[in-house]
């Protein structure tokens, strides 16, 4: 398999990272903290260090990649049951971002259309992408990253030409830190999406290259969603954009120069849809990895089809209404982020630290293909 670039790294970790953040971080936040929500993403970034550092070390101290890591730190019977355990998980984190995408669209873009129309569109791409192989999704992954992060730069600066209003973002010393701490948590958490890095950081051509890609896609989550939580607050004030369902969507709704640029949401929902091509893909892949080495299979890739309609069912069961997706947002989703993409990767990390070898000779690791 081809070597991966850093530059490949970067726009893979953003990809994976920014556009479920971008909807879900900023309502959160200022739900929780108010005036002092962007202290929170701020905070996001030690936290977010330590889960890359972790990741790394994880990477620089394995043989094998993920899923074949879990084997070779947990042992083949441990290691074949948590690949199995990943399959689910990771795809039903899969079919979170579909739902979340799928109620942003039907109640703000196209209200009234069948939520199944949505999620057979969504699906048939990124079934598409995954079939054509990992190096043509990366390829896909650059262009969006590329193309993308300079328009949500672009939507923000026009959102800066708005009354704003410094004061909202006072009084920074009023702050509950049992909520600043559940709050940073939970911006800290999205980061773990960047567990793909224990993927594809054995394929990476320059380890140099890789961290400082890392830290770049680290402090690119960080700009982007302190500007936006800021401007939510300097636009609307805490007591408004606590009650918008979509803060970072009603910001670019409300963007008016002259009354000549204006109607720019269209953008941002081409943009954030690319976003959640992205992170699709990748999460899905995550999961068919992880089938694939536990059933010891020769290629992922006839694994799609079966297992998109599973995803599509899970998309479609998983919640009746926009309630019931803010709640799988605020608790269960980042509870899964927890135990799936950091509890697990910490044990391995402590069983690294501890142990000078892995439970399993990684020469007896049958490491799948991952293209």
């Amino acid at each position: 398999m081809q070597r991966i670039s850093s530059f490949q790294i970067w726009a893979t970790l953003t990809v994976m990272t920014i556009p479920i953040a971008f909807l879900e971080v900023p309502k959160r936040q200022l739900e929780a903290l108010g005036n002092n929500a962007w202290i929170a993403v701020l905070l996001a970034l030690p936290f977010g260090l330590l889960i890359y550092a972790m990741y790394m070390f994880i990477i620089h101290r394995s043989q094998t990649p993920f899923p074949a890591m879990l084997e070779e730190h947990f042992g083949a019977v441990a290691g074949r049951l948590l690949q199995i355990f990943y399959f689910v998980m990771e795809l039903g984190i899969a079919a979170f971002g579909i739902r979340l995408f799928v109620d942003f669209v039907e109640t703000n873009v196209l209200p009234g259309t069948p939520i199944i129309a949505y999620i057979v569109i969504l699906m048939v791409v990124c079934f598409s992408a995954l079939k054509s192989g990992v190096q043509t999704f990366m390829r896909t992954f650059e262009i969006i990253a590329v193309l993308c992060l300079p328009l949500t730069l672009l939507i923000l600066a026009l959102g800066c030409t708005q009354p704003l209003t410094p004061e909202n973002l006072l009084p920074i010393s009023n702050i509950d830190l049992k909520e600043l701490g559940i709050a940073t948590a939970s911006t800290s958490i999205i980061l773990s999406r960047g567990f793909i890095i224990l993927v594809l950081g054995k394929l990476a051509n320059d380890w140099q290259g890789m961290r400082r890609a890392v830290i770049g896609a680290l402090l690119t989550y960080v700009f982007l969603l302190t500007v936006t939580v800021m401007l939510s607050l300097l636009i609307f004030g805490a007591s408004t954009a606590q009650i918008l369902s979509f803060p970072t969507f009603t910001i670019i709704q409300n963007i008016d120069i002259l009354q000549f640029i204006q109607n720019i949401d269209i953008v941002f929902i081409g943009v954030w849809i690319l976003g959640m091509f992205a992170t699709t893909t990748g999460t899905w892949y995550i999961s068919l990895l992880s089938l694939q080495q536990a059933l010891r299979l020769s290629s992922y890739r006839f694994l799609t089809a079966p297992t998109a309609l599973i995803l599509g069912v899970f998309a479609i069961a998983m919640a009746e209404n926009i309630l019931e997706v803010h709640i799988l947002s605020n608790i269960i989703i980042p509870f899964l982020y927890g135990v799936v993409l950091f509890f697990i990767p910490f044990l391995m990390f402590l069983r690294i630290l501890l142990t000078s070898t892995g439970n399993q000779s990684a020469k007896s690791i049958p490491v799948q293909n991952m293209d």
